[in-house]
Formats: structure tokens, sequence, C-alpha cells
């Protein structure tokens, strides 16, 4: 079986690598007994060998050796895969042999290979401590050795000189005693665990030398196991002076796709130009991020790079890595406003020579992107400070500012970096799918009883606890990430749905949000949602899409029929954060909306008579009229509650029912039953026993020193149907004016074909001159159940319906009493 490969060869093989000889042999796993011709082993190895075993080649190897050889011939029977072992075989006359073991499973209980010496040493203690001499104390890599507690037990004399230290000040030292303060906390500990793991490690570390100077190294750490104990190698190379090799594509300060200096090169180039500049001009430095269609583009990168060094405007360019570019500018210093002129001007001449040179691809690239500016002398006086201060400014750049220059305002490193690790942390849940769904109810205020659950996205932090919310939303716009959050948080809701009925009952419903602050156009929002509840909801009429309205109605209404497509599903929509937009009551007008939610900016500390309290009234008035169901948000508190109900809205939402709740916890949402209860049986309710129940709060006003004539007018318009007018001063109702009234003043002819010169004048009398002043007035907190005995009193209506304060609410017509007496 022992074969020599070079015999077989007949030609002349002076010229070739004398091959080397190998002999055959099996192993039976379970006989753990090793098949091989020993004569020829014999021979292979040039030593005789112990036969008392009958496994020949075991007993020449160390224990730790026969262990790791065993477990590798058993995974090879498992797997039947191929293996390769290295080790030292101590034979006889003080020989030694490294040998290979190459092998392949060939079934459960065999393994065929071959032996292949290597090496063969005489291993006598001369030989050896040459060796070890010549291999510890070599001159171009420190090694240092410790022992099992990680003492230091000798250091060579490369390692003592690059760190300054000598053996007899280091020897029984910590191996902490070198590192560096400048590495996180758990670096050194992750660096042991390696170690202890799978018996080494390698990277680059900052060693600290005697005089508490760092310098980078590139260290391996070796775990040795002997007789005599266990010990660490570790072998130390210096990097000081040869820093392109700690990154890949960093060769000679120059990266080497771009062809451009790298950071540390661009910096000293500044550093050098400002001490040697003698001229008055402003440095400057520009930091972009161009957004390439395609991520990995390199041949724009190079393109980019081409243009960059040949602009005539620049005066250094760089490259940081990761698609950052920096250029460095300069203009004229000159004192006053003007100076801010100029580095605007020069900015904007390098951009468009920029475009100009290097095309529209490129050009629309970097407005796609970030742009951030440092200017020596007024955000720094260090030219060393010039590049992070810019790629700052340019980091915070929100998704809303891109195509725009932002300057460096402030030291913000800090929360530079927390606000990047934030940024990895949203990428990394929302691409996987992994963000938290909370459920807020949302109440019926005719039946208090929860109607549907609205899913929140929340965010965990690797340590478990919830992030700010809105900060990780506004972070996921940033990266344009916010339609893989709602499409991620749409359907676990909508997934989630059918158990919620199931527990909770068939007619609850789900509420999911599309925001529209996006780089995605609103048609493809609008079409993901439609895709989304086609794809995930088995009963479409119990979900609600809610619609962020500012961005919306900052469109076009084409988007109308894409929502009328949603609606014929089934599906109700919603805008979201309503009254925070300027153009939310026409859009409102054109009905493509089911629910309208009033944000909680207008319902945190609502008063009567308050400003908020009107424009809230004015918002359900006019959904109303529309037939458009009012949710108000973030209600909190009793008196808050209670404001809403009398003004008429239809559902309700906030922490005075419920905070949001994870899907295991859902049932804990009923328990606002007992604060209900409280609430209904006190005096602050008055939706069912207070008399805003049947006062009307969003009739027209008009003040004292308005004319007849703009009260004629309101009277004859069919919008209102008015018998009487409040008129108002200062939140004070001081009278009313009814038609009867109007009549007493007006002439027939007044507006007509016939109108004359004193028509006119009676319809520019004022209204203080004709309203009524003795008008009965009623407190906000009386019962219903009080107007039978005002009746039979003899206070004739209409009422005025007042808060604590004397304050305006509405007005109780004869009408309203009729219809309450008609209704039961």
């Amino acid at each position: 079986m022992y074969r020599d490969l070079g015999s077989e060869r007949t030609h002349d093989l002076s010229s070739e690598p004398k091959r080397r000889a190998f002999l055959e042999w099996e192993w039976d796993t379970q006989q753990h007994h090793l098949m091989i011709d020993e004569e020829r082993c014999r021979q292979l190895l040039n030593s005789d060998l112990p036969t008392l075993t009958g496994n020949v080649l075991l007993p020449c190897m160390s224990y730790r050796d026969q262990t790791e050889l065993l477990r590798l011939l058993t995974e090879a029977c498992h797997s039947l895969s191929a293996r390769r072992f290295g080790c030292c075989l101590q034979l006889s006359d003080d020989q030694c042999c490294y040998i290979e073991l190459s092998f392949k499973g060939i079934n459960r209980h065999c393994v065929k290979g071959v032996i292949t010496p290597l090496l063969f040493v005489h291993a006598t203690t001369s030989t050896l401590g040459a060796l070890f001499e010549q291999l510890f104390n070599n001159p171009h890599h420190g090694v240092l050795i410790a022992d099992q507690d990680r003492k230091i037990v000798v250091c060579n004399d490369y390692f003592l000189k690059h760190a300054n230290y000598t053996n007899q000040k280091l020897a029984g030292c910590s191996m902490d005693v070198l590192n560096s303060s400048k590495h996180s906390d758990n670096f050194y500990p992750k660096i042991w665990q390696t170690i202890e793991s799978v018996g080494s490690w390698s990277g680059v570390v900052l060693l600290q030398t005697s005089a508490g100077k760092t310098y980078p190294q590139d260290l391996t750490l070796q775990k040795v196991t002997l007789v005599e104990g266990v010990f660490y190698v570790g072998v130390y190379l210096d990097l000081s002076d040869n820093l392109y090799r700690i990154a890949d594509v960093e060769l000679g300060g120059v990266e080497l796709l771009t062809q451009l200096p790298t950071e540390k090169q661009f910096i000293h180039t500044l550093a050098n130009q400002w001490m040697d500049d003698v001229n008055a001009r402003v440095s400057m430095v520009v930091a972009f991020h161009p957004i390439f269609d395609q991520v990995d583009d390199f041949e724009l990168k190079s393109v980019l790079s081409e243009h960059l060094a040949s602009n005539q405007v620049v005066e250094h360019v760089g490259y940081l890595g990761s698609d950052h570019f920096v250029a460095c500018l300069e203009c004229d210093k000159v004192n006053g406003p003007s100076q801010i002129r100029l580095i605007h001007r020069t900015i904007r001449r390098f951009f468009a020579e920029l475009n100009h040179t290097a095309g529209s691809h490129i050009h629309n690239a970097i407005i796609k992107g970030r742009v951030g500016v440092s200017v020596l002398g007024h955000d720094t006086h260090s030219p060393k400070l010039l590049v992070s201060h810019a790629v700052q400014a340019m980091l915070e750049q929100s998704v809303e500012q891109r195509g725009q220059i932002t300057f460096y305002h402030g030291a913000l490193h800090k929360e530079v970096l927390r606000r990047k690790e934030l940024e990895e942390w949203a990428e990394k849940l929302i691409k996987a799918q992994a963000v938290e769904v909370y459920y807020q109810p949302i109440v019926d205020v005719k039946s208090w009883d929860i109607v549907k659950f609205e899913a929140l996205s929340r965010f965990k932090a690797p340590n478990g606890q919830l992030l700010n919310t809105q900060e990780m939303v506004m972070i996921a716009e940033d990266l344009d990430l916010v339609s893989d959050l709602d499409w991620c948080v749409g359907k676990k809701a909508l997934q989630d749905l059918n158990s919620i009925q199931e527990e909770f009952g068939r007619m609850i419903g789900v509420t999911i949000n599309r925001s529209l602050n996006t780089k995605l156009e609103v048609d493809e929002v609008l079409q993901s949602a439609d895709s989304l509840v086609h794809q995930y909801a088995s009963t479409p009429e119990n979900v609600t899409i809610e619609l962020t309205e500012s961005a919306y109605f900052d469109s076009e209404s084409r988007q109308s029929s894409l929502i009328r497509n949603i609606r014929h599903r089934g599906v109700k929509v919603a805008i979201d954060d309503f009254g925070t937009g300027y153009s939310s009551f026409s859009y409102l007008s054109d009905c493509n909306f089911d629910i309208l939610k009033i944000d909680r900016e207008f319902i945190k500390d609502l008063k009567e008579g308050s400003h908020k309290f009107f424009i809230v009234k004015m918002i359900t008035q006019l959904a109303h009229t529309l037939d458009v169901k009012v949710v108000a948000e973030g209600v909190e508190t009793a008196q808050e509650l209670g404001i809403v109900c009398g003004l008429g809205v239809d559902y309700i939402q906030g922490y005075f029912f419920s905070k949001p709740l994870p899907m295991e916890e859902l049932g804990n949402a009923w328990n606002y039953c007992d604060k209900l209860e409280r609430f209904l049986s006190s005096s602050s309710h008055l939706k069912r026993s207070g008399i805003l129940s049947i006062t009307k709060l969003h009739l027209p006003t008009l003040t004292p020193g308005d004319t007849i004539e703009k009260a004629r007018i309101l009277f004859e318009s069919d919008q209102y149907s008015l018998e009487e007018i409040p008129i108002v001063d200062r939140s004070v109702c001081v009278g009313i004016v009814s038609r009867e009234d109007l009549n007493l003043h007006l002439s027939p002819t007044l507006g007509t074909k016939l109108e004359t010169a004193r028509d006119v004048t009676l319809g520019k009398k004022t209204l203080n001159q004709v309203m009524n002043t003795h008008v009965h007035t009623i407190p906000l907190e009386m019962p219903i159940s009080e107007i039978n005995e005002l009746i039979k009193s003899g206070v004739k209506p209409p009422w005025l319906v007042v808060n604590e304060r004397g304050g305006y609410l509405g007005i109780i017509t004869s009408r309203d009493i009729l219809q309450y007496f008609a209704d039961g």
C-alpha cells in the first residue's frame, strides 16, 4: 500500500519538486482499530513503532492530539465528509516527525485515509532550544508569553523596544497593563472569550506603552497547552508606519477605486495649507453623500471622482469611504454680510461646475443625497475639525432638507453617534419585520364600548426597553423606511384581527396607518394599502386605514379614485392628525373619507369657550354635515372627555380609556369601566344629563357692530335655517336678533329692484340698535331635567348657554325644546 508518487513518473523530474511519500490506512470506529501496513509505516517514518495496543500511531501522539483525531474521525464517519489533521509524532532515538493525516468517511463505521510525513526533527535539547530562540527573538514581530493566569512571563526584544518596557518591569504583571482605555469596555473581555472558545484571536488593537501613548498593533493571541500547563502567546506587528494595512481600500493614503486622498491624507493636506497660506482667504469643506440609483455603482463613483479632481473651483478633494466625498473650497475674505454671500456663491459655483462636467445622473444623485458645510473661522478655527464638522452638519439633515445645504451649528458628536445607532437598529427591526405592534382602543360614545383598536408601532432596544416611538418613526422617515414600517405593522395587525375578533367579538375592527411622508408617490402608497388589505384582511369591512392628512392634502386630488377603490372593498378611510394641515376642509368636502380624527394638540387642556373649543366645535359640525364620523384623539382627563362628549364627537381614543397594549395584554383594554362609571355618575358628564345635549353649538354669530344687512343675508341662507342669531362681543353673548326683530327694521323692498336709498340706509344700521338684550341665560352645569321647571315658570326660549365664566357656548331655541320632548 506504500507508494512513492515520484517513482511512478518515467520522464525527467529534475526540474520539478519531489513528490512526498505517503501510506494508506483505514480506521474501524466500532473496534477503535487502525489498519495499516506496519512494516511500510516503519519504513516511511524511519523508526520503530510501539506494538502493545495494535494501533501503532496513536501512542506516538500526545493525549491532546489523540483526542482531537478521534473526534475528527467520528465526524468524518457521521457526515461521510473529508477531514485533514496535522500533528507531531514522538519517535525512537529522539526523533520527532510532523505528519498530515487526510481521510474521508466511507460509511458509518469506516474511515479511509493516507498519512504523509512532512518534517523530521532530531528533538534534542540543543535543537529545540535553537528553534525556540530564533522564532521567539525574531527581528520583525513582537512576541509575548503569559501563563495560565495571563501574567506576563517573558517578551522578546522587538516587543520591549516598541513598548518601551523591560522584562523586569513586565514580568509577573497582568496583560491588562498593555490595554488601551480607548477601546470599549467589552472589547478585551470578548477577545478572551474567543480565545477560550476557539483557541486564538486575531485583529487590530491599540497597545499602551510605558509612556502612556497608544499605537495600533496587528495582534494574534494563541492559547498553547503543554504538559507543564497552559500558556498564551501573543504575536504583535506594529502598524504605526503602515496604516494602509488596517483598511482594505487604503494604500499609501489613496482610496484605490476613486483614486482620491483618504480622510487622513485630506486633513493632513488642509493643515499644511493652513500653516503655509499667507493669503486672506476663507477655507471651507463641503461633505456630501450622493444617493446613486444602484448601491454599488462603481462606474458612476469613478466618474464623479475624476470630475471632482478636475473641478476648477476646488482646492482639494478626498474620499471618506461609504460614498462620502469631501471638497475644500476657498473664497475671498470680506467684512460684513457680503461674506455669507461669497460663501454661498462659491458653493453654488462648485456644484454648477460639477453638474456641467459630470452630467445629470451625478447631479441628481447629489440632489437626492445630503450636503454639509463647515467654514474655517466661523464654526471652528482648526483645519483638522473641518471634515468632522461638515460630516456632522450633513448627518443632521432631515429628509425634507434633501437637496439643500446644511451648515454646521453645534458640537453634536455624541448625539450623532446615538442617532446612528438608532438608525441601524431601526433599519434592522423594520427589514426583519421585528417591530412590536401595540393596540389602543377606540370607544364609541353611544355604547361606551370598544369598537376597534388602532395598531401602533413600538420599537424595543436590545435590552428590551421601549424606545421613543416618535423619534424612531422620524428615523424611519429619514431612512425612507416608513412605507416598510407601515407594511410591517399593518400586516401584523391584519393577521392579529382574527384572533382579536375570536376573543372579543366579531364586530371589533382594527385601524392601520399609512404615512404619506415618504419618497414614494401618493399613488404608490395608496396602491400598497389596497394590496395589503387584499392580501391579509379576511374581513375588510372591519378595517380602517388612516392617512396622514398633512402630507396627503399637499397632493392633488387625482388620488381620489384610488381612495374610492379602497372604500369599495368595505374599508373605511380616516384622516389622521386633522387640523395640522391647511387645505383640510376643501378636500374633506370631496367626501372621500369616512372618519376624521382630531389631533391631541386640540384636545389637550380643552376648556369651554376657549379658542380650541370653538375649533373642535367647528370641525365636528363640519364633519357631521358631510356625514363623516369624528374621533377625538388623545383624551386623557375626565374634563377633556366631558367637553368632547358635549361637542358631539362619535368616538374617543386616549389614555383615559387605555394606553396602547401588546396583543397578550389586550384584555386589559376594558379596565376603564370603573373609571367611566364614576365619570358618568358625576356632574361633569354633560352628554347624557347636561344641557349641552340639546344646545346648538355651531350656529354662526355676529358682533354688535355688524349691520342689519349682514344679518338679513344669514337669515336668508339655506345652509342654516336660522330663527335667531346670537350677538357676541369678546366671547360674551350680549343679545340676540330674531327674524321678527329684523323685520321690524327692514323694508320689504331691500335687496330687490325696487330698493330705495332709504332702504340702503336702514340696511347699514348696526345690530346693537335692534338686538334683544333681555335673554335668559342658563349655566353649562344645569341638568336637562330642569327644562320643565323653566317652562312652567314662564321663561320663554331662546335661552343662552354659558360656561362658568359667563362665556357664550350656544343657544337653545323653541325648536330644540320641541325636539327634546318629541324624542322622549
